[in-house]
């Protein structure tokens, strides 16, 4: 088949009503491209907001993608872009924090750029330095690849994997896309539902890292690089995280010097964008050392895009979400104003008509609660939100700290924090704290083994057994734990640190949040979660992020003099549960369960949970276990009720969203 490449360009009008966001998909079918699964792929991505819809076609590949624009370097740049011979093309979805770099490095080597665009950096990278060139990208993005000359497609992810990209192998060939919408569409035979995918949300045991709520259609792994030439699927990891301490300084001051001056630079690295950047602005300690940043790099001259603006959630006074004071507090320090936007928490239909437009699991009603606060920043013109996701799982700290000193041996630094522990908590409590811990790192390997395996025997014997599941499904998942805590060190340190950036639960909540601002129109940015500050997590020692009672000890000493006392002393945090919606969702599984979910669950024990009172305190406690129910309940729904089948491919496409 002839090479093709077809741009389409949306209407003034839309360009200037949206905000737009990209969505990319790759198609390999050894027989050659069906114009009709091209054109399939390419309307599918094509709901989403978009400023253009390219696409190309040779011999076996093709690629898609309905291109956003965030920054005036995106918009020099097609895309599917094609090296000069057009036998290498590449869709990119996402950012790089390191495009300098890239580019001096290249530069080096002769190759002479035509654009400042990112995707172009990506596509000479690859032709540089072959497969090798996804270790070199920073930045939250996945991509498709395809190369004729090796005839190969590639796939890759950044290290959280932020932007989702999926897969399916069928009929010898692979289907590829940004979002599962676009995976039912475009796949040549039905998909089923992942039962045993469901199972871990009605449980709440997240330990599935390669499914998606359909059978067979997979994420490509974060920080990995998969390769696909027809007859062969591999996937190998392009960055394994630093779990060894390698940052050493003798005085506290030179560590909280270097932790300030990595967030100002993460800080500063995602402020590419040419329309002004929304900073989400909650009133915690992280959020606030955002926006108070990005405001000092601007007076600086350092903020690359042309303004920021401060937005917030403005929940009822009263509430446990109520947090406006603190973000007021944020927003006077800097003297700049502050947009309160109410939370959204839509009624149960909204949910189920959201997810089955999506063809996946329903957002969660806290991640629901940010879709006004988006909306609003794209009608300001933002297409760009920074938010300050990351400090809890990097900053907050343990009481491994004396692990580590165990470990290394470091009896003064023992001594020295136990005496610091003393003071706060008394001798009994940080004594008994320090020793728990010892032991845990000294014992021989056999008998930490063994007592690691009786403790998870007697947690999944807790009161947080799902005993509301099938037998079989709880076996299921206990063999799903164990194959997942084999891939991780019997070191408790090191273990704690990669089952942070491992673990599959957190998966799910990028892809859901990242599905509903693709579908306003703009891109969530995360400072706190990019790869050089996680690397510096975990290169220091950890009695740097707690002291005593005192977490986040290394951020707050940095953010002296750029917070305000009323955050910088905060040991509160909001809680944003919304009982209204949890109460409809058990109701909805009252109402269903017997239909939608006999293959799954126990009519005993799901009686049991069902006497829960979602409406009390009691019910915030089992708020994931109820949506799992209502999500695998809705998903299995709308999976069972064909409307209409896709005329392009033969394949189920509208579901029933009752």
């Amino acid at each position: 088949m002839a090479p093709r490449l077809r741009f389409e360009k949306t209407s003034n009008q839309q360009r200037q009503s949206h905000s737009t966001v990209s969505a990319i998909g790759a198609l390999f079918s050894p027989d050659g491209i069906a114009p009709q699964r091209l054109d399939a792929l390419a309307a599918s991505l094509s709901a989403l907001p978009h400023d253009k819809l390219g696409t190309w076609t040779r011999g076996p590949f093709a690629l898609a993608a309905a291109i956003r624009h965030t920054s005036a370097e995106s918009r020099e740049q097609e895309q599917p872009l094609a090296s000069e011979d057009n036998r290498v093309a590449v869709v990119f979805d996402g950012y790089l924090l390191n495009p300098d770099d890239l580019r001096a490095d290249l530069e080096a080597r002769g190759v002479c750029l035509r654009t400042r665009s990112d995707v172009e950096l990506v596509l000479c990278a690859y032709e540089a330095w072959g497969e090798q060139f996804a270790e070199r990208l920073l930045g939250e993005y996945s991509l498709v690849i395809a190369d004729t000359r090796v005839g190969k497609l590639l796939l890759t992810r950044d290290h959280l994997g932020f932007m989702p990209i999926f897969y399916r192998e069928e009929r010898g060939g692979l289907s590829v896309a940004s979002d599962l919408r676009t995976m039912v569409a475009i796949s040549e035979t039905p998909l089923e539902p992942d039962r045993l995918y469901l199972a871990q949300a009605i449980a709440n045991q997240w330990w599935l890292r390669e499914a998606t709520p359909w059978r067979g259609v997979k994420p490509v792994l974060r920080a990995s690089l998969l390769t696909y030439d027809g007859t062969r699927l591999e996937q190998r990891s392009y960055w394994e995280p630093p779990t060894e301490v390698t940052i050493r300084y003798a005085r506290d001051e030179d560590y909280v010097e270097h932790y300030r001056e990595v967030l100002f630079d993460c800080v500063k690295r995602a402020s590419r964008s040419d329309s002004p950047i929304g900073v989400a602005v909650s009133g915690g300690l992280d959020s606030s050392s955002l926006f108070c940043i990005a405001d000092r790099l601007e007076r600086q001259g350092d903020w690359s895009a042309p303004g920021l603006a401060g937005y917030s959630l403005a929940a009822l006074e009263g509430s446990n979400a109520y947090e406006l004071p603190y973000a007021r507090a944020a927003a006077e320090h800097v003297d700049r104003p502050l947009t309160e936007v109410p939370l959204f928490e839509p009624d149960i239909d909204w949910y189920t008509r959201d997810a089955a437009w999506h063809q996946g699991l329903p957002i969660v009603s806290n991640g629901a609660m940010m879709l006004g606060l988006d909306r609003r920043a794209v009608e300001d013109g933002a297409r760009v939100m920074i938010n300050g996701s990351g400090g809890d799982e990097w900053l907050q700290g343990n009481a491994q700290y004396f692990r580590e000193f165990a470990s290394e041996g470091d009896i003064a630094g023992f001594t020295a924090a136990l005496r610091r522990d003393a003071g706060e908590i008394g001798w009994g409590a940080a004594s008994r704290q320090a020793l728990r811990q010892a032991a845990a790192e000294l014992t021989p390997a056999p008998l930490r083994r063994m007592v690691a395996a009786r403790l998870r025997e007697r947690r999944r014997k807790g009161e947080r057994e799902p005993v509301w599941l099938r037998e079989e499904w709880r076996q299921a998942l206990i063999e799903a734990e164990e194959s997942y805590s084999a891939q991780l060190p019997e070191n408790g340190v090191r273990w704690a640190k990669l089952n942070l950036l491992k673990a599959p639960f957190s998966d799910l909540t990028y892809t859901l949040m990242q599905r509903q601002r693709a579908k306003v129109g703009i891109e969530s940015r995360h400072p706190m979660l990019s790869r050089a500050f996680i690397e510096f997590a975990l290169r220091t020692p950890a009695h740097l992020k707690r002291r005593g009672t005192t977490r986040k000890w290394v951020h707050r000493q940095a953010m002296q003099n750029i917070l305000p006392p009323a955050i910088l002393d905060r040991t509160t945090k909001a809680n944003f549960t919304n009982t209204e919606i949890d109460t409809q969702l058990a109701d909805f599984v009252r109402e269903h369960w017997a239909e939608r979910l006999a293959t799954l669950c126990d009519p005993e024990g799901i009686e049991a949970i069902l006497k829960v009172n979602f409406a009390s305190p009691e019910g915030d406690f089992w708020a994931w276990e109820i949506w799992g129910l209502y999500a695998s309940a809705a998903f299995l729904y709308q999976s069972s009720c064909v409307t209409r089948t896709n005329p392009a491919t033969g394949v189920q496409q509208d579901r029933n969203t009752k």
